[in-house]
């Protein structure tokens, strides 16, 4: 046999082994692939232009054409979109039977400012009935900002979304220049996760320009529902030749379905590292998470934003994002929240006073103490705008603000003369009541996630801060980490952490309620179960034994000694994935709900009394709740018989014990914290970030 037939055999053996293996899916064969880049008035060549195989990058000669080798995997041939011009068709198919890859820009004036801005969407997981009224409120968006584009930066979902969402949200119809994503909902079944996706959206990976800044779209890096066609080697190959390829004066974002492989923005692959700030990247925008946070991260602006139909995975509002930036690389942001206009100002009715903070409340509950009352603000923007209020109960005069590190959507805990709290960046504070002053302040780690929204516990000295992924318990006194317990899963959400006996328990979403030993941070049992998984709400204790733990449809009693659950009552048509708490009276549980105000749940004969409706939620919280939902995000107080509480639709509320409502009094904001109540007055902190003294 000669030496040439047994390369060729043994070739072909690995190449079987391969396949079998799943190791790749296909070769393409081609190229080179030639063609030119012309104005579509006058026909006049364009010089410059990047153009792409998938994997090598050339620029356009003086007669505006090019010719690309090619690679195994070629599947389209792009064009980078020069500034000042959009391309109705970017890429072509490669393909054996076309001989010239044309492309045609049209001038464009949006993308030619330096200083301009776009429009995100992410994770609109639309179905074949297609997107529903929020597209509608997107038009008017696009209409008002006049933006240069508009992203959705993954998971359409599935194969009913992908090949409905582009008919509903494309260029013709949206007035824009609309480009996509891929998500890890969006590789789906075919002979490579991605063939469905491609087939109508185009490549998984492109560039383009608007003003002074080069935006690079990459896909989605690991655990996509089916296996891609390329490895991950194929896609940082190609953006270090893209990057290589621009002006080195422009600015770089990278839009991905999720946030950087790395913290420093540095990407190792096959051997090599790229560095993308040697690149002038100035942010990394993204969706997955469902959340809406954004952070300076070593000098990048990493950018997450929610879905623009319903609650975010840790509760964020839902909305797009409006992100601008200037010619000098500035980034600025600020969401356009799904049928909210948070800059009109609301008018309260019966307000004794009202201070207007900067920012919104979120989930972060004001507290009184000695005749001041705290109040912590949030900020999904940037720059970010929040921090902790000192105000005079009497006259709601403002005595002290401190800023923090990002949005406080933690409850505020006033413990021995200090006032405890922590931030969406895992910072937590101890600072003087006084006068704002800061004791001390510990950045806790967040683990595989993102710190957006845990609410902190204190017991006996100790505070138990970071998230579900990373528990962190520290002393109050010092700062001083007692232990760590680093579970490495789970999603962050506004449930609290809570004391019961010698128990830390633990709300870890889309995962399990879990019990640790709150004195050495040990896991003492864990709970799987397909309801109790999903945690937005913070467990209640009935009694020295049992938690009552209500999420997703049903309400369970759970044995604290073990874990386990004693009883569950699932109640079909209700959500229970609520930020608040049950509170516990007698032989009956009032439990906030997502969709249906508040009901009243018989202990004893496990079923519901009564409910209690409110109005429409004026913005979208709860988990995938849309619609006519009625949120309430505020724990209930019972007071003198009453039991009083706020909700998403700008009301509070006082009701007796059988559900009779007594008195209501409109906010004219979102109020998705617990009130205070000092005799008959009533203090709120509202979406608005307003605190509002009203008389009942």
């Amino acid at each position: 046999m000669s030496e040439k037939l047994a390369a060729v055999i043994v070739g072909a053996a690995v190449v079987i082994a391969a396949a079998a293996a799943g190791l790749f899916f296909f070769f393409r064969t081609g190229g080179p692939y030639s063609g030119k880049v012309t104005e579509s008035a006058g026909g006049n060549p364009v010089s410059g232009v990047m153009v792409t195989d998938g994997r090598n990058v050339v620029k356009t000669d003086e007669n505006g054409c090019f010719t690309l080798k090619g690679y195994r995997k070629t599947r389209f041939i792009t064009i980078t979109t020069p500034s000042g011009y959009t391309c109705e068709n970017f890429y072509i198919p490669a393909s054996k039977d076309t001989e010239e890859y044309n492309f045609v820009l049209t001038k464009d004036e949006r993308t030619a400012a330096e200083d301009h801005s776009f429009i995100q969407i992410s994770d609109t997981e639309i179905g074949e009935n297609g997107a529903g009224q929020w597209l509608e409120y997107l038009k008017e968006a696009v209409e008002e900002e006049e933006p240069a584009f508009l992203i959705h930066t993954g998971d359409i979902c599935y194969e009913a979304g992908l090949k409905r969402h582009k008919t509903d949200m494309n260029t013709e119809t949206m007035g824009v220049p609309v480009y996509y994503v891929i998500g890890n909902h969006d590789y789906v079944d075919g002979e490579y996760g991605e063939e469905l996706y491609e087939s109508i959206y185009g490549p998984v990976w492109y560039s383009f320009n608007v003003g002074n800044v080069h935006y690079v779209v990459t896909p989605f890096q690991t655990g996509a529902d089916r296996r891609s066609g390329y490895n991950k080697n194929d896609r940082w190959k190609w953006l270090e030749n893209d990057l290589a390829n621009i002006d080195p004066d422009m600015k770089v974002v990278i839009f991905n379905h999720t946030k950087s492989p790395s913290e420093d923005y540095v990407i190792s692959f096959g051997g090599r590292k790229l560095e993308l700030k040697s690149h002038s990247l100035i942010a990394w925008v993204y969706g997955h998470y469902h959340n809406n946070h954004v952070e300076m991260q070593n000098g990048v602006l990493s950018v997450s934003t929610a879905r623009p139909d319903c609650g975010g995975i840790d509760q964020s509002v839902s909305g797009a994002r409006l992100i601008n930036v200037n010619g000098e690389g500035e980034v600025s942001t600020r969401m356009l929240y799904y049928d909210y206009d948070t800059s009109e100002t609301p008018e309260a009715e019966n307000a004794l006073w009202i201070l207007q903070m900067s920012g919104n409340v979120v989930f972060s509950d004001p507290v009184y103490c000695d005749g001041k009352i705290y109040a912590a603000t949030a900020y999904d923007d940037y720059p970010a705008k929040c921090g902790i209020y000192c105000a005079d109960e009497k006259t709601g005069e403002l005595i002290w603000f401190t800023e923090t590190q990002n949005s406080v959507k933690s409850k505020l805990v006033i413990e021995n003369g200090k006032l405890y709290t922590q931030s969406s960046e895992g910072y937590v504070y101890c600072l003087n009541p006084e006068n704002g002053g800061i004791i001390w302040q510990k950045q806790v780690p967040a683990g595989n996630g993102l710190n957006t929204c845990s609410g902190i516990c204190i017991d006996n000295g100790v505070i138990y801060a970071g998230n579900a992924s990373y528990i962190t318990a520290l002393k109050c006194e010092t700062g001083e980490i007692l232990w760590e317990n680093n579970r490495g899963k789970g999603e962050t959400s506004p449930a609290e952490f809570a004391v019961a006996g010698d128990k830390l328990i633990v709300s870890s979403h889309w995962d399990a309620l879990v019990a640790l030993d709150k004195n050495t941070g040990k896991k003492l049992w864990e709970n799987k179960d397909e309801d109790i998984r999903f945690r937005s709400s913070t467990p209640a204790v009935v009694n020295e034994n049992t938690l009552i733990v209500s999420d997703d449809d049903a309400i369970m009693l759970v044995d604290l000694e073990t874990g386990n659950i004693t009883n569950k009552t699932v109640m079909e048509g209700y959500n229970f994935s609520s930020s608040a708490k049950p509170l516990v009276s007698g032989d009956t549980a009032y439990i906030p709900t997502a969709a249906k105000g508040v009901i009243a749940y018989s202990l004893t004969e496990k079923q519901v009394l009564w409910e209690l409706p409110v109005g429409r939620a004026l913005v979208y919280t709860a988990p995938y709740t849309s619609g006519d939902a009625q949120t309430v995000e505020s724990d209930i107080i019972e007071k003198d018989g009453k039991l009083i509480f706020a909700s998403s639709d700008g009301y509070i509320y006082a009701a007796d014990k059988s559900g009779n409502i007594s008195e209501k009094i409109n906010i004219g904001s979102p109020v998705l914290s617990t009130p205070i109540v000092l005799g008959d007055k009533i203090i709120v902190a509202d979406f608005s970030g307003r605190l509002v003294k009203v008389e009942l």
